[in-house]
């Protein structure tokens, strides 16, 4: 009898990811020392995701928290070249919301909200047109789609 009931259970999990046969159409790369996709900006083993002079990311910016720098890609295709998704072992990160500060003079542009909720990093792809899945979920430009 328990055996039947882990059956049925692992059949309901299998079956629950309506969004499993979507292509991957991203190609993932992970930054190198000072490299830059996007609003990403890889800088003394530490993650910004910011655009504007390196010295003034630097001066004026708080790199990303929390970010495993060993497990960390960038999706290069994108829809908008600026507007990527990125991954870790441990989140899927996507700039939500862009700030520019003294567009004037120096001025950068530095994201917030970068932590796409609920999201499974082990599973996310990037399907195209500002899209991505981790199977169970459809995300639209880093906020979740609903059917």
């Amino acid at each position: 009898m328990k055996i039947g009931y882990i059956f049925i259970i692992l059949l309901l999990l299998v079956a629950c990811k309506p969004y499993d046969d979507y292509k991957e159409r991203g190609h993932w790369k992970q930054l190198k020392e000072n490299e830059r996709i996007g609003f990403y900006w890889r800088h003394n083993d530490k993650i910004y995701a910011a655009l504007g002079d390196s010295a003034v990311l630097i001066k004026y910016v708080k790199p990303m928290e929390d970010v495993d720098i060993a497990t960390f890609y960038v999706n290069k295709k994108t829809t908008n070249g600026m507007e990527n998704y990125a991954k870790d072992k441990k989140n899927v990160y996507y700039p939500l919301h862009a700030i520019c500060v003294d567009a004037d003079s120096y001025g950068y542009e530095y994201a917030t909200e970068l932590i796409v909720k609920g999201a499974f990093p082990s599973s996310f792809r990037y399907v195209g047109d500002g899209k991505g899945t981790d199977g169970y979920t459809m995300y639209r430009y880093g906020r979740r789609e609903d059917k």
